[in-house]
């Protein structure tokens, strides 16, 4: 009965996610007009992302220790103001250092964010984690999807207003928060805190699967993060796109992802999530290394958000693997692949800027390929570990 109360109250974190996607964009979305404002090369605004996702390292690390100390609402509660707060200070910041300081505060918020509500769903689901967490995320796709959209809005070609793009969003977090302020959630018992101990336990329970899931997660997250940082900067030099016709092709991006999140939810149920991870996986690798070789502006616009339609199932379905360890540890391993994801995340990006700017950015849209071949050579070392199997975790 408890697990069954705690379900029912999933949906007070879906409005939540919204913001936690417009912030994941911010970088990407603002990189451009950023670096016109303090007047630097690709190399230097791929610390934007670096250090978002470093703060969101962080962040993720530290989920386990808060839920032995926090409840619930607590911790997400006082992520939203930390959110909020690091947005708007990063706004005023007259330097490029100081609004990289608090972009890892906003990350290391974000990243909690983005991960606890996962981490949550892992514990209290007791049906089909894939699907479940499929729902949850395409909540934070959509607020994705508006990021983009939002940060032309407010841009509009006027560098000076990249600090609106960031205020937005840090107002716009706390009325979407109150659902999470009103429901009252079960306190998540017997929680292990992340540390090596715990980790060989992990090991020692399922080995192989734990470490494919952890290097498969750290290549898609980084390549979903370099190709939503440099797709915009690659559009408006390589094709001459205006800038406000490129945010919507990042949109298209995660409208595709957001789409392919619902309907894989429905698929995972009637499919073994494993054979559908592996189709999307290959055609995303595929997509993502012939789109930039076309040398076509419209083959572009067209084959982004077909890339979306692909990305959009790996993360969840790759996570929702987490539900497979026991309950004790599912949290520990859930906070370690997004910790991995947010690394992958934060060098990625960051090394693709360097090729752009000394090998063209057709090569380096090219590059970013090469994580999702990786994550497959991970799918076939993981294969008989998942397919065909039940993937009831342990104690439940």
């Amino acid at each position: 009965m408890e697990n069954e109360r705690s379900e029912k109250h999933i949906w007070a974190f879906y409005p939540l996610m919204i913001v936690p996607g417009i912030v994941l964009l911010l970088a990407p979305s603002t990189v451009e007009t950023v670096m016109e404002y303090f007047n630097f090369r690709e190399s230097l605004g791929g610390l934007l992302q670096v250090s978002y996702f470093a703060g969101g390292v962080l962040g993720i690390l530290c989920i386990t220790r808060l839920m032995q100390r926090y409840d619930v609402k607590q911790i997400a509660l006082s992520q939203v103001a930390l959110l909020s707060v690091s947005l708007l200070a990063a706004s005023f910041s007259p330097w490029y250092p100081l609004l990289l300081a608090f972009l890892v505060v906003a990350g290391f918020a974000n990243g909690i964010l983005i991960a606890f509500p996962g981490v949550y769903v892992t514990r209290v689901s007791t049906g089909h984690s894939h699907g479940a967490q499929n729902v949850l995320y395409s909540f934070f796709s959509l607020g994705v999807v508006t990021g983009p959209l939002l940060c032309s809005a407010i841009i509009n070609d006027n560098t000076a207003m990249w600090r609106w793009a960031f205020r937005v969003p840090a107002l716009l977090i706390l009325p979407l928060a109150v659902p999470v302020a009103l429901v009252t959630f079960e306190r998540l018992k017997n929680v292990k805190t992340l540390s090596l101990d715990v980790i060989g336990e992990v090991l020692d329970y399922k080995r192989v699967l734990f470490v494919g899931l952890l290097i498969a997660i750290l290549l898609y997250i980084a390549a979903e993060s370099a190709a939503s940082m440099w797709l915009i900067t690659y559009l408006e030099e390589e094709h001459g796109v205006a800038a406000g016709a490129a945010h919507w092709a990042l949109t298209g991006l995660w409208i595709g992802i957001t789409v392919g999140r619902m309907i894989c939810g429905y698929l995972t149920k009637r499919i073994d999530p494993f054979r559908v991870l592996v189709f999307l996986t290959v055609a995303s690798g595929l997509t993502l290394f012939v789109a930039p070789l076309t040398g076509s502006r419209t083959a572009a616009f067209m084959m982004y958000p077909l890339l979306g339609l692909f990305y959009s199932g790996i993360y969840p379905i790759l996570i929702g693997y987490a539900a497979w360890f026991p309950p004790d540890l599912n949290s520990a391993v859930f906070t370690v692949f997004l910790a991995a994801g947010a690394a992958g995340g934060a060098v990625l990006p960051y090394l693709v800027g360097l090729v752009n700017q000394f090998a063209g950015l057709v090569v380096g849209m090219c590059s970013i390929s090469l994580a999702l071949f990786g994550v497959v050579a991970c799918l076939f070392w993981l294969k008989r570990e998942v397919l065909g199997q039940s993937g009831v975790s342990a104690g439940t």
